[in-house]
């Protein structure tokens, strides 16, 4: 019976993996393809040109925010398998390192799917409003992507304490090996340069910079991509672990079922 619940774990924390990986790659494309911000606009751009480009590009803005308000809170299934991983591997009495990454990947969510709602509202209404509203709603929307920082650090900070501590390296199939660690606390700190974005309106810090955009969105994608990837080989070598021996006494297999 413990066999069988800790295998349907396993099948369930890929499958929710799994879930969690197709919403953003839905939500990546959405914002490229629809909505139009990889890269974000330019921030020097008028309230004119702001509001031109919502009118001319309405139907694809507003379908954007449709895709992205479906898709938008992807971090949410896969901080939850991450989460368990974590508490899987984190020895002690208070799991307070997986609840951290946890309670960090449900905050961040709000701020991955903020934008696209605001820039929807932003093409809703672009025609009857003036463009400095319109021009006030897209600023909101992309300061809200670029420059939230906060809740995310949390996560990779927590991810990094549960790579680095030597009695996790001692827990068999562990999907946080030490080097991921090193690489958690450099996303960690690269991330930060967002909150930049506030002051200059071009250069490496502006919304659409190196550091502000293609940096983070470049980090972020690699985090998830290794992250799942060990995440993944982890479950597969705990689920082989727990496959039970095949049953060749009767008697046994009346006692299983």
């Amino acid at each position: 019976m413990t066999s069988s619940r800790s295998r349907f774990s396993e099948h369930s924390q890929r499958a929710i993996l799994w879930w969690g990986i197709a919403l953003a790659v839905i939500y990546f494309f959405a914002l490229w393809l629809l909505l139009g911000q990889v890269p974000t606009k330019n921030p020097a751009w008028t309230a004119e040109q702001i509001a031109d480009w919502y009118a001319t590009n309405q139907s694809k803005i507003k379908w954007g925010a449709v895709i992205c308000s479906w898709t938008g809170a992807f971090m949410m299934p896969i901080l939850a398998v991450v989460a368990v991983q974590m508490a899987r591997v984190e020895t002690g009495g208070w799991k307070i390192w997986s609840t951290l990454s946890l309670v960090s990947g449900a905050m961040m969510s709000l701020f991955l799917m903020l934008p696209p709602m605001m820039w929807g509202v932003a093409a809703y209404t672009a025609p009857r409003k003036d463009p400095e509203v319109t021009a006030l709603m897209h600023e909101l929307a992309t300061l809200t992507l670029t420059t939230t920082d906060q809740y995310y650090i949390f996560m990779w900070v927590a991810v990094t304490v549960i790579c680095l501590r030597p009695a996790t390296q001692l827990v068999k199939h562990n999907p946080f090996p030490r080097w991921w660690g090193w690489m958690s606390l450099w996303i960690t700190i690269m991330f930060e340069a967002g909150a930049i974005a506030f002051i200059p309106r071009s250069g490496p810090f502006a919304w659409n910079g190196l550091l502000v955009f293609w940096s983070p969105l470049t980090l972020f994608a690699t985090w998830i991509t290794v992250q799942s990837f060990l995440t993944f080989r982890a479950l597969r070598l705990q689920a082989a672990e727990n496959d039970p021996a095949p049953i060749t006494d009767p008697r046994e297999a009346a006692t299983v079922f």
